[in-house]
């Protein structure tokens, strides 16, 4: 496996629901694993590529099921749009193994390029690290409410199967509408179709809340990478006048000046570009996703306003599905407005940084403030009440500084394949096409109704 880790921390770690990416096999492999070709991790490598092959193989043979029976039973609106749930989440689920599986080498630069520029040290940025930490609790959250919609899936059918049907009926329940080229309800058929499909349902779970989660770790350290930038652009002027007070000339405060800029223009320049990398790996997954939780979003909504004779158990899986679909959908959304505000932050504290030289007072700062880290980024360290002077930067820093500004207004933001940027109005968007789905499908059935009656 891959697993590169920073020299400077050694306690490092991916979250923990992110291990099923290693499960489903859609971790990448180490690139030195691969050259030696008698060596057992060579062995070992090749093991695992042909595991991730057969997860994705399985998930496929599991939506064929289900589109089978969606097409045989198309001309009813209930069945339809309850197969339709499960069918469309798989499918969006097989589209990002499949991606992750033929996207190896592009997720290994990912990774590594995270553990090295990205990364924030708790021993180094502890208040930074800890709301980056804090912010990942709503990952968790998804995962908890994603794992118990798949463990009502797999183990409802059984209810149902011992408490009503029965052992001896022709026709028993699966975790999912399918339908299959076999005769898949009797004998052992039954118990290895069961376990063959609910394995290749806890496959699309676990790959949604786990790819979701390490998408949300990359941005929400991305933006705790801002956060320290803007800091340390908010200090510029006033580190380097503590440098050069009383030792130096005004000349070698200037000197540091570029140097100070040239060094944050560097870390942003690699920020922009891993989220760059960011943008071109997950932005087709995103597309896949946000075209189909409009329509799962308007189906299990419809499946919860009509289903008057549902089994309760039925009815508490819908509303759990809805909520983990519009959870991970506003997660998503979330992380992706943040990376945006945090970017273009960055003009305004380009623009702050003193650069005029302005005179300063300094003041006592209290430790407890869970701000302190943005108020001490903006005063001297100095004794407290004394006023401090900066010398005024230069034209050629000033120059600098203009076209950094300019740079930093144009927002980092990641999209949808260039449909559609991750963004709170995004989600609302989304929102609105599902609620116009929604009303399309009500109408329909309300008028198919009407005429049933007639």
């Amino acid at each position: 496996m891959f697993n590169p880790k920073p020299p400077d921390d050694p306690k490092y770690r991916i979250p923990g629901q992110c291990i099923w990416l290693k499960l489903n096999g859609s971790w990448p492999f180490s690139q030195e694993a691969r050259k030696d070709f008698y060596s057992a991790r060579y062995l070992w490598g090749w093991l695992y590529t042909s595991w991730s092959w057969y997860v994705v193989t399985s998930v496929g043979i599991t939506i064929g099921f289900q589109t089978a029976f969606l097409i045989n039973n198309f001309g009813d609106i209930i069945m339809t749009t309850e197969n339709c749930c499960t069918t469309f989440m798989g499918a969006l689920n097989f589209v990002r193994l499949l991606h992750m599986r033929l996207n190896q080498k592009q997720f290994r630069e990912i990774i590594e390029q995270f553990v090295n520029d990205i990364w924030i040290a708790k021993n180094h940025h502890p208040q930074i690290a800890a709301q980056c930490s804090r912010n990942m609790r709503t990952f968790r959250i998804m995962t908890v409410l994603l794992s118990c919609l798949i463990s009502m899936y797999c183990v409802l059918p059984l209810v149902v199967l011992f408490v009503d049907v029965g052992l001896d009926a022709d026709e028993k329940p699966f975790p999912y509408k399918m339908l299959f080229p076999y005769d898949a309800h009797h004998g052992w058929r039954y118990v290895a179709t069961y376990i063959f499909t609910t394995f290749a349902g806890v496959c699309v779970v676990t790959t949604l809340f786990a790819e979701d989660s390490i998408f949300g770790f990359f941005v929400t350290y991305t933006c705790g990478k801002f956060a320290i930038l803007h800091e340390r652009i908010d200090n510029l002027v006033w580190d380097a006048n503590r440098v050069v007070r009383h030792k130096e000339s005004e000349l070698n405060v200037q000197e540091i000046y570029v140097k100070l800029l040239n060094r944050i223009a560097y870390d942003h320049n690699k920020l922009i570009e891993f989220s760059a990398k960011l943008e071109n790996f997950f932005n087709p997954i995103l597309l896949v996703n946000f075209t189909i939780s409009s329509i799962l979003i308007c189906m299990v909504g419809f499946q919860l306003v009509t289903g008057k004779d549902m089994f309760i158990g039925d009815y508490v899986k819908f509303i759990v599905y809805i909520s983990s679909s519009l959870s991970q959908l506003y997660v998503l959304c979330w992380n992706g407005d943040s990376l945006i505000q945090h970017s273009t932050e960055t003009a305004s504290h380009l623009y702050s940084c003193n650069w005029e030289g302005a005179s300063h007072t300094t003041k006592t700062v209290n430790a407890n403030d869970g701000f302190m880290t943005q108020a001490v980024a903006v005063l001297p360290l100095d004794i407290a009440g004394r006023v401090e002077n900066c010398i005024p930067a230069n034209k050629s820093f000033r120059q600098n500084l203009q076209i950094m500004i300019m740079c930093s207004q144009r927002p980092v933001k990641i999209t949808a394949l260039k449909f559609s940027t991750l963004s709170l109005q995004s989600f609302t968007a989304i929102l609105s096409t599902s609620m116009s789905y929604f009303t399309l499908l009500q109408t329909v059935y309300n008028e198919n109704q009407e005429d049933t009656k007639i």
